[in-house]
């Protein structure tokens, strides 16, 4: 079983949700369907995508850091 991050957001009446490792967007109309639909999308392109393909997203995608800010 693999983990993936994905970051859901709401845009007016729609859910927009993106995984991170594999650069994939989904939606839906509430946050559990967007989220049900990133992972059907993930799993699918993970499915049929060449070892090639899978590798070469995961070499391009970014990093996350957490960092830390003085407010006033």
């Amino acid at each position: 079983m693999e983990t993936i991050t994905v970051v859901t957001t709401q845009d007016e009446d729609t859910y927009l949700s993106h995984c991170l490792e594999y650069d994939i967007a989904s939606q839906g109309s509430t946050r559990k369907e967007a989220i049900d639909n990133i992972q059907e999308a993930v799993s699918l392109f993970l499915e049929f995508a060449s070892p090639a393909e899978v590798r070469a997203r995961l070499d391009r995608r970014g990093r996350i850091d957490k960092l830390s800010l003085n407010r006033a």
